[in-house]
This record gives structure tokens, sequence and C-alpha cells, in this order.
């Protein structure tokens, strides 16, 4: 009986090589076994696995290491937030790991810079691409307005729809002064 897809596969080896020298191997080959049982506030059929300050998530055909990884049927996963960096995806990620859109910035401050975009294998349409700047604040008085936030850097694609993924993000818009 065959368990387990190429891409699961494929995303728990990507997983593992990338993490800090395999210091995960352990929590992904656990997180391998049969599916359900899983308790607390996840859905029947799903489990999860706390260890140290992360959580691993198994369940609707994909594994997830906290918001920063995941292997499998990924698609929206795995994206910054507040300007933060994008994660890893393996697996089908359309839409995934994509740097954060920078804050906009305090009257008269700058935007915050957006984040980077992070790394997909496998199907990766739109996912990688690094965040927006944030728009600079306003003039506050007489004042110049803030100066747009970087945009982030695209991140690495390896696999289909990479003509739409690890693009830089677009430099925020400078506050009105």
């Amino acid at each position: 009986m065959h368990r387990h897809s190429w891409k699961f596969g494929l995303g728990l080896a990507v997983s593992s090589f990338v993490i800090a020298g395999g210091a995960m191997a352990p929590a992904a080959t656990a997180a391998t076994g049969p599916v359900g049982g899983g308790t607390g506030s996840s859905p029947p059929g799903v489990s999860s696995v706390h260890p140290g300050s992360g959580n691993i998530h198994v369940g609707d055909g994909s594994v997830r290491i906290g918001d920063s990884i995941c292997a499998g049927n990924c698609n929206g996963t795995v994206n910054g937030t507040k300007g933060g960096n994008g994660g890893i995806c393996a697996g089908l990620c359309n839409g995934s790991a994509n740097g954060g859109d920078g804050t906009d910035g305090a009257p008269g401050r700058d935007g915050g810079r957006g984040g980077n975009g992070g790394i997909c294998v496998g199907v990766c349409s739109g996912s990688v691409n690094g965040g927006n700047g944030g728009r600079g604040g306003d003039a506050v008085g007489a004042g110049d307005g803030g100066n747009g936030g970087w945009g982030g850097n695209g991140g690495i694609c390896l696999g289909v729809g990479c003509e739409t993924s690890g693009q830089g993000g677009r430099g925020g818009d400078g506050g009105d002064g």
C-alpha cells in the first residue's frame, strides 16, 4: 500500500536538508507516521506535535512546522507578515512563502521594508515574491513626508510556475509633504 506521494517525500527531504543540518529530522520522521487521532483544537484527522518552541501539524495532505515550513499540499501558506520573510515550501505551493508587506510609516516617518521571499520547490505560481515596502507617513505640519520602504528581495523558486515567482517587491510610496 502506497502511503505518501513523491511530493510529500520531496517536501520532507528538502525541509530536513534546509533546517540547520537536520536538527529537525527526528520530528519530521515522527510526522510521517499514520495521520489521525490529534488532540486539542486540531480538526479530526490532524495530528499536532509540539517540540520545543515550534508546532508540527500533520493533516490535509501536508506537514507544517510552525508558520515557516510546509511540505505537501501547502497553497497560500508560510507567507511572511508585517515585513517578515517568507518561509520554505515544497510541493503544491501556489501563493506561498511570499515576503510580508512592510508597515506604513507613522506621520513623518519612513515606511517599513518588505520581507524577502523564501524558497519554493514544486508547483510555485505566485510564490516567493518579496513583499512591497510600506508607505511613508505624511508630513507633520510643514515638514517632509517619510520615505516609502524598500521592497523585499525575491526568493528562490525551483519547479513549475517560476515565471510569476521570486520577484522583488515594489517600493512603498513616499508620504505627502
